[in-house]
């Protein structure tokens, strides 16, 4: 089968139209429009028309970029682009958005009250269902929420309160030395090394410091593991075993 637009001769159809579609940049027609009987390509080989003659694109699309038609508005005299597709060219969009009445009203905007924000007391127009349901108060911008939080949602108020911090004491770090090198500087959890994470393993404790009466006695080998900060916390979150020591090294 020769190519229509150089010498070469394909084996098959196929052959010839993935030749002309690469070297001449330029697929081959594959449907005849069933309107105006011309040829045209497309790609899944399902449209019945062509661009000219379907009903559904170009001029025939109401909603086609140029579709647009002028009219004189019948209330302030201005003239405006419509589609007609979406409505008569009476009124321009200024005065239907000034007409009372003319537009359904927006729930959203029905029984609004006004508050203070619980933050800074700008005061602020919201729908009651707003206050009712806020278990620590209305707040104007994320903003004001944040600095609300940082000031009144921390120590004992913070729903992850355990007792505030803990001094580990000076033996923690040499015990913790001692387990990385035990360790081998690599994830016990997941067997990732220290140069594939970029930075020394986390040490963790397997049995949490906060229940031993004197945290020093938490910092011994066979309660502490090292794991990277992912594994770590999983761990900590409880989505995974922690991994066990059964004596001391």
């Amino acid at each position: 089968m020769d190519c229509p637009s150089c010498d070469k001769t394909l084996a098959s159809e196929r052959g010839m139209r993935q030749h002309h579609a690469m070297a001449h940049d330029t697929p081959l027609p594959n449907r005849t429009c069933v309107d105006c009987g011309s040829e045209f390509h497309d790609p899944k080989s399902r449209r019945k028309y062509c661009s000219s003659c379907d009903p559904n694109v170009g001029r025939n699309n109401g909603n086609w970029s140029d579709a647009k038609e002028t009219a004189v508005c019948r209330t302030c005299g201005t003239s405006f682009e419509y589609y007609p597709s979406e409505k008569d060219g009476v009124y321009c969009k200024k005065c239907i958005l000034a007409a009372d009445g003319l537009l359904p009203d927006n729930p959203a905007e029905r029984n609004r009250i006004e508050t203070q924000c619980t933050y800074c007391g700008t005061v602020m127009s919201v729908v009651p269902s707003r206050i009712d349901n806020s278990k620590q108060g209305v707040f104007c911008t994320r903003t004001c929420h944040g600095a609300w939080l940082s000031k009144h949602v921390v120590g004992p108020n913070h729903h992850q309160w355990e007792g505030g911090t803990i001094d580990y004491g000076g033996s923690w770090w040499r015990v913790r030395r001692r387990a990385l090198t035990r360790d081998n500087y690599r994830c016990q959890q997941c067997g990732r090394p220290r140069e594939e994470l970029g930075r020394n393993p986390d040490v963790h404790h397997i049995e949490r410091v906060r229940d031993f009466e004197d945290p020093r006695e938490a910092h011994t080998l066979s309660n502490v593991i090292s794991l990277c900060r992912s594994c770590h916390q999983h761990v900590e979150a409880g989505n995974i075993p922690s991994p066990s020591r059964n004596s001391e090294g």
